[in-house]
């Protein structure tokens, strides 16, 4: 079997370094397409999470461990979002009598908001739109909710309302239409403003999902209603599948990754009539739905399709990606119980570090196999990058080594590559220049790159990376 095995490796390397292909790759630098905050990348926790049964599904928020990992992604805003979301009532004393299954208490949330505060997170929180009354949602908890966190100097960002509702159970799937839903959001925007403490705190939603077909007439008619007039940002889900349907190839058909912008085209045509100047955010998104796929949405290979949606999303023009999640779950960023990072972790941690604020536009001679998007790097990282350097991302999906040159940057090259531990896709483990990663002692590693010069590159087949030219001296990023 070993032997085998190394059969295996040394035809595929065999195979990778006889075949290549030579892509150039060009820059616009004369003007940037788009911009993105730091806060573009985010991450969710599942309200299923939330129960007094479930007690954030043995995440400790006193772990060294947890805080160091959480505190590398700041700045970052943490969704509590999810179908279970809309069952739960927030019962500050813990002896209210309701279920424990669909009760979250004082004691929970002031851990939550004490992790937050140690960490620097910012709280995008979901309430229960299926309290009603009279067939309107009833805020009465949410109020106990903001009492409850005005008395202790907590504060929430963002307050989101119901989660994904052409889904709602019966009866409230025939009860809430899209206008109903408007005017509840109206609702929820009107009590957050007149509320002491929570004045700037921003009312975002609908968080659909359902954006065509049958479905997706309470988000059309959602936007043709109040709902236009409530939102400070526009939220909807997306995944590329069922976790079910998933497969390797999935991961890295170039076909998979571009069904991306169609879903956000359509979910424009809806928008941008009613709501301009609203900024749209991918309030909850992730590989494949269901908690991802084991084995695949927490391995190495999830970050083709992670990194290449970061790269759309920004040249697109969203302004806000929240990733499913952070913990518990097979697309999580960390494992559950060990707190380990998977590989996913360690490439939304470079990207924080490596991707600054404005985007550009990329031309290449390549294949769609071969995706690139670039960015002003960032400066103020432990990298200190200075004014005027740029930032390549590489997704390359081809089957052999591509060998990439930048003309316009005959320079200097930081290289941050990563590959699978082993030569499989679905390894657990990731390293960054032949290097794995691996928190250790409490730490986390240094990450440095590997130099480059001359402005040519050689890719590995179906690996993908970060590339910074320090000396690049473009003017629209200084």
């Amino acid at each position: 079997m070993y032997v085998r095995r190394l059969l295996v490796i040394l035809c595929s390397w065999f195979v990778q370094f006889t075949l290549s292909q030579s892509v150039s790759v060009t820059v616009a630098t004369d003007k940037e397409i788009g911009s993105i905050d730091d806060h573009f990348v985010g991450v969710t926790f599942d309200s299923s999470m939330l129960p007094i049964s479930i007690d954030w599904k043995g995440l400790d928020f006193a772990s060294h461990k947890v805080q160091t990992l959480a505190k590398a992604l700041y700045p970052c805003y943490l969704r509590i979002g999810g179908t279970p979301g809309d069952f739960m009532t927030f019962d500050p004393t813990g002896h209210g009598g309701t279920s424990a299954n669909s009760t979250y208490t004082g004691a929970m949330w002031d851990n939550l908001n004490d992790f937050l505060r140690i960490v620097g997170w910012e709280l995008v929180f979901g309430l229960n739109v299926l309290k009603r009354k009279d067939g309107q949602w009833d805020p009465e908890n949410a109020k106990e909710l903001m009492s409850y966190s005005n008395a202790r100097n907590y504060t929430i960002p963002a307050f989101e309302l119901g989660n994904e509702p052409a889904y709602f159970p019966e009866p409230f799937t025939d009860t809430i239409s899209g206008a109903q839903l408007g005017r509840d959001f109206v609702h929820l925007r009107e009590i957050v403003k007149s509320t002491p403490g929570f004045e700037s705190t921003l009312v975002i939603g609908p968080d659909v999902t359902a954006i065509s077909g049958p479905k997706s007439i309470l988000f059309k008619t959602f936007f043709k209603g109040d709902g236009r007039k409530a939102l400070d940002r526009i939220t909807f889900h997306h995944y590329y599948g069922f976790e079910g349907n998933a497969k390797v190839d999935t991961f890295i058909d170039p076909k998979v990754m571009d069904s991306l912008i169609s879903f956000i085209d359509i979910v424009r045509n809806v928008t941008t009539p009613a709501n301009p100047d609203t900024p749209l955010w991918l309030g909850e998104t992730s590989s494949f739905s269901g908690g991802g796929a084991p084995g695949l949405s927490d391995r190495y290979v999830a970050g083709f399709l992670w990194l290449d949606k970061l790269g759309i999303a920004s040249r697109i023009g969203l302004k806000g990606v929240l990733r499913q999640s952070f913990y518990g779950q097979n697309y999580s960023l960390i494992e559950m119980n060990t707190f380990e990072p998977y590989p996913d972790y360690w490439l939304t941690l470079l990207y924080k570090r490596l991707v600054g604020n404005k985007v550009l536009s990329v031309q290449t001679n390549s294949t769609n196999s071969f995706r690139v998007y670039a960015h002003c790097a960032k400066q103020e990282s432990v990298y200190n990058y200075k004014p005027g350097s740029v930032v390549v991302y590489i997704i390359n999906v081809n089957t052999y080594t591509t060998v990439v040159t930048f003309p316009q940057f005959q320079t200097n090259v930081d290289v941050f590559w990563l590959r699978p531990e082993f030569i499989e896709l679905t390894s657990r483990n990731v390293t960054l220049n032949g290097k794995r990663l691996d928190y250790v002692n409490n730490t986390i590693p240094d990450m440095p790159p590997q130099k480059a010069y001359g402005g040519l590159l050689m890719l590995s087949a179906r690996t993908f990376g970060f590339a910074v030219f320090p000396d690049a001296d473009v003017d629209i990023c200084k």
